[in-house]
């Protein structure tokens, strides 16, 4: 019997295990135990595109109910769907697959169109997240634009910039806290584009052309 090969690295089993782990931490997860029906492409589908829009509604929430409770419970489940949503596309780019394939099992994605759009609406809710923090942590940056802040698409274009870095960067912080959620989300905004969309855009099937030259 021939000797199984020895163990030349151990990152990728090291990093799949803690994301397979703080994949958990989720309330998407919490939900789909707490409902097996809910375990479904369609269900994740809903949640994603749902999500979407309490991002874009948790903006003028923050600037016009201008309660402390409320603006700070934003604030968190802010701070989780980012987390959950950073986490599960970790998952689906790196280890997913991996996982499936050292226990035997088959791995496929519902479709490469499917995943890229997910994708995008991912990257412009964890915008949106982001531009209720700097509303209601509106104290702790120093605005270029004055009052862009206090308006729901200032608050946007404040965080489109820092996500992309494409314009005026309107947002200077003045603390720690401050300094963690723009280098974070700066972070999140190269994860996204040069490793998420780059990986799955390259796989979307190339449509026919009419044009001969190009056939």
């Amino acid at each position: 019997m021939a000797d199984s090969p020895k163990r030349t690295t151990f990152i990728l089993d090291f990093w799949a295990f803690i994301f397979k782990a703080i994949g958990k931490i989720s309330l998407f997860n919490f939900v789909r135990f707490l409902f097996p029906g809910a375990r479904t492409g369609l269900f994740s589908e809903a949640w994603a595109l749902g999500h979407l829009l309490l991002s874009f509604l948790s903006v003028p929430a923050v600037l016009f109910i201008n309660n402390y409770y409320v603006g700070l419970f934003i604030a968190a489940y802010a701070l989780l769907r980012v987390f959950e949503v950073v986490v599960y596309q970790t998952n689906v780019l790196l280890f997913d697959e991996y996982r499936a394939k050292k226990a035997g099992k088959e791995y496929a994605l519902h479709g490469y169109r499917r995943i890229v759009v997910l994708l995008i609406q991912n990257y412009f809710e964890i915008i949106f997240w982001f531009a209720a923090q700097y509303v209601v942590f509106n104290s702790l940056f120093l605005f270029a634009v004055e009052g862009s802040n206090e308006s729901v698409f200032g608050a946007i274009y404040t965080s489109f910039v820092v996500m992309t870095s494409f314009g005026y960067y309107n947002v200077t912080p003045l603390g720690v806290l401050a300094y963690s959620l723009v280098i974070g989300q700066a972070m999140i905004g190269l994860f996204m584009t040069l490793l998420s969309l780059a990986r799955f855009i390259g796989l979307i099937p190339t449509p026919k052309s009419r044009d001969i030259t190009e056939q």
